[in-house]
C-alpha cells in the first residue's frame, strides 16, 4: 500500500478549517481520520481532495550522485 495525502475543508458551528491527513485507504481511510481525531460527523467534511505526492521515497544510489 502506498500512502496518500488529502487535504479536506471540516466545517464547524463558527467557521472551516482545513486539514492534511496520510491514508493508505483512500478517500474513506481520510474521512475515517478525520472523524476519529475531531470527533465529528461525516456530514461536517467537506471536499476531501488527493494531493499527489512527487517522490514519496526517494533513493540515493551512486547512479543519482555526482562524484568528482
Amino acid at each position: 500500500m502506498i500512502p496518500q495525502l488529502y487535504r479536506a475543508t471540516l466545517k464547524y458551528d463558527n467557521g472551516k478549517i482545513h486539514l492534511t491527513v496520510h491514508s493508505l485507504n483512500g478517500e474513506q481511510g481520510a474521512k475515517n481520520r478525520i472523524m476519529a481525531a475531531e470527533k465529528c460527523p461525516e456530514k461536517a467534511i467537506i471536499s476531501p481532495k488527493h494531493v499527489k505526492i512527487k517522490n514519496p521515497n526517494p533513493i540515493k544510489t551512486a547512479q543519482n550522485e555526482t562524484f568528482k
